[in-house]
């Protein structure tokens, strides 16, 4: 599989949490951190994690960078119901076209901090 191909379908699985396809895309002893909230998981945990998550949601990847075996993405994600939005800084190292490490930043969508917009510096990303 075109290793483009594979990352849009992994984000578009795990935005449908769907939990059948998305395992296929992890080794079997895969580890999985979330480094924002200090969570490991193995394969088994973040298919919990990721496809027992309340509500729907929606996807896009903005930005997929490579080094080897290692590949980097950013993806935004969404809530359909509700105005929850995130994006992640994902880093997966593959073995054997599976995922065998993957780590990631999760950062939740806002306005500036007060005391940034009371300085009146910087302005809306283009």
């Amino acid at each position: 599989m075109d290793i483009n191909e594979f990352i849009f379908e992994y984000w578009s699985y795990v935005a449908t949490q769907n939990e059948e396809k998305l395992k296929n895309y992890f080794s079997e002893d895969a580890c999985i951190r979330w480094h924002n909230t200090n969570e490991q998981f193995n394969v088994e945990e973040f298919l919990r994690a990721n496809c027992d998550y309340p509500e729907s949601w929606n996807g896009e990847v903005q930005r997929i960078e490579y080094i080897g075996n290692k590949i980097i993405t950013v993806a935004h994600i969404w809530s359909k119901e509700s105005d929850i939005s995130v994006h992640v800084t994902s880093f997966f190292e593959l073995i054997d076209g599976k995922i065998k490490t993957l780590d990631e930043y999760w950062g939740d969508d806002g306005t500036p901090p007060k005391w940034r917009l009371d300085k009146k510096i910087g302005i809306p990303i283009q």
